[in-house]
Order: structure tokens, then C-alpha cells, then sequence
């Protein structure tokens, strides 16, 4: 029999393991939110290894789960309905998120865009920009409005989640008038370390430095193959 946990506790669960498991643990929500709306009940982590395309071995994936607690039976797999539930309640999925975006350009936008596309979730409610071709469009009934009014504009948004787009010289300030406003957490695109006091979580997400992992990797594998010691 197959081992349910209740998901009408509350929403404030830790996960008992290593926060490195946590993106992990939000790519197993999402393939297994979308087998459950394909009218699938229960699985084995080989066959969540197998919706992954076998980039996390079924192992690991055990792993992972078992420190959610009793969610599977062996030889029987896990109940995918639960299980969705209760990585929803781990990673803060049960409820709404509200997200001010600074810059919107490119980044900005393309990050608004994928969000908006992939994560029901997360509300982008506000937008802040600089550049005049911008202030004033309205992108998915969200206006645009000049980074000037970041404070009036974010009093009455209630934003959780703050995205900084913005170049690497105005991301310092932009950040400290977040937080100034209540903003509790960052996804900082810009280039550059931010100094924050207070209680803020910061994650810094630097694309070129991602890149150049995966140009390390290419070029250790280039010279390997050719022979050579690195």
C-alpha cells in the first residue's frame, strides 16, 4: 500500500537535506504536475528519472524524496497525487508569489515572458524601467512605469520577489530600495555582488559565468580527446 502524507498542514515545511536538492526537487514537481493532469496516479522513480530524460538518476531521486519523509512503497513506486502536494508545500508552491521586475529590457522581459508562461504561481506585478521607448507599454495588463516610482508603485503591489535586470552600476541601489520596501527576497541578473542588510535572501544568477562552465567542460573534453593532459 502505498504511503500518503497529509498536505493540509501548513506551509512553512523545510526540507530536511541540502539546499543544493531544492531545483531538483522543482523538476520533479513540474514533470509530475504534468503526468498527474495526464490522468497518472502513481510512479517509480525510474519512471521520474525517465520524464527527466534520465539527467537525475532514479537513486538520487530517491534520495531526495526520502527526506520528505515516507512517500513510496518499494517495488510499488510513489502516489503521484500526495507527492505533487507535498513538494508544493516544500518549495512554497501553494500559494501565490507576487514579483517586481527592474529593467525591463531583453533579460526582463524574456524572464516575464518564460514565467508568466511556465509558473502559475508567480504574478509578475510590477514592472520598472528607465528607458522612455518603454515606460508606459503594458505588458499582460502590467504597466510599465519609470523606475522613479518604484516606491508608490510597489506600496500598493504587495510584491514578495524582487528581479533586478538592471546594469551592474545601478544594482546596488535598486536592491537596497527593495528591501526598503519589504521585498524579502532577490534574483539579481546584474553582474555584481549586492551588500544587503536585514533579513533578504539574494540569489545571483550570472549567465556568463553558467556559460563558462559549460565552455570549460567543452574545452576539457576537446583536449582529452586530442591526447592531452589538463
Amino acid at each position: 500500500m502505498l504511503n500518503r502524507l497529509d498536505p493540509t498542514q501548513s506551509s512553512a515545511i523545510r526540507f530536511d537535506g541540502s539546499e543544493i536538492a531544492i531545483p531538483r526537487l522543482f523538476a520533479y514537481h513540474r514533470v509530475l504536475d504534468a503526468a498527474l493532469a495526464c490522468g497518472k496516479s502513481v510512479i517509480t522513480s525510474h519512471g521520474i528519472a525517465g520524464l527527466l530524460g534520465h539527467a537525475i538518476t532514479s537513486t538520487q531521486i530517491r534520495k531526495d524524496l526520502s527526506a520528505l519523509g515516507p512517500l513510496g512503497s518499494r517495488g510499488q513506486g510513489y502516489a503521484i497525487k500526495p507527492l505533487v502536494e507535498q513538494l508544493a508545500l516544500v518549495l512554497g508552491l501553494d500559494r501565490d508569489w507576487r514579483i517586481a521586475i527592474v529593467g525591463f529590457g531583453y533579460l526582463g522581459h524574456a524572464f516575464a515572458t518564460f514565467i508568466a508562461a511556465r509558473e502559475e504561481r508567480f504574478k509578475v506585478a510590477a514592472i520598472l524601467e528607465r528607458s522612455p521607448a518603454l515606460i508606459g507599454q503594458v505588458w499582460q495588463n502590467t504597466p510599465v512605469r519609470h523606475i522613479n516610482d518604484l516606491e508608490n508603485v510597489l506600496s500598493a503591489a504587495g510584491c514578495n520577489i524582487g528581479v533586478i535586470a538592471v546594469p551592474a552600476a545601478e544594482a546596488q541601489s535598486v536592491a537596497e530600495r527593495l528591501v526598503a520596501q519589504g521585498v524579502r527576497a532577490l534574483l539579481n541578473f546584474a553582474p555584481t555582488s549586492l551588500h544587503l542588510r536585514g533579513p533578504v535572501l539574494v540569489r545571483n544568477i550570472d549567465l556568463a559565468g553558467e556559460l563558462s562552465i559549460l565552455t570549460h567542460r567543452l574545452a576539457f573534453n576537446e583536449s582529452s580527446s586530442a591526447g592531452y593532459t589538463v
